[in-house]
């Protein structure tokens, strides 16, 4: 009797574990912007190392680049989603318009714009340009 709710015992903590792993690894996607970038940024032929940490707290997208002691907070997060249109019915998958994920982030007087590709999947790109004041270039971050 004793090692039947010993079993019980041990089986409830397995399903209790599985559980709280299954979600906590559900909860690591969310948002296609959440998480840390890195890529760079160019002027001319010369390209910068940056890295992007972008946190989603349910309202707001707030985060900051390069972290460490020179540090700077984003200050204006946006993404604008226009929604695709879907192949007619019959015609191929591929047929169909996928929707444009927009997106533009301030930080320390520099405008990041630019458009995330693959945003469901785990290799997530923004690419566009940069501009502050008269300079400007391109930039290229993968989410990692």
């Amino acid at each position: 009797m004793r090692i039947s709710h010993l079993r019980t015992r041990l089986c409830r903590v397995v399903v209790a574990a599985a559980v709280l792993i299954a979600a906590a690894v559900s909860a690591q996607e969310g948002h296609p912007l959440a998480g840390t970038w890195y890529g760079d940024y160019t002027t001319g032929k010369q390209a910068t190392d940056i890295t992007v940490i972008m946190k989603w707290d349910g309202k707001s997208i707030t985060g900051s680049i390069n972290p460490g002691p020179n540090s700077k907070p984003l200050t204006s997060v946006v993404m604008d989603i226009t929604p695709g249109k879907p192949a007619p019915q019959g015609q191929q998958s591929t047929s169909g318009t996928p929707p444009v994920f927009k997106v533009r982030f301030d930080v320390d007087g520099i405008t990041f714009d630019g458009t995330l590709k693959n945003p469901v999947a785990g290799n997530r790109q923004l690419t566009g340009t940069w501009k502050r004041g008269n300079q400007s270039g391109t930039f290229h971050i993968r989410r990692v």
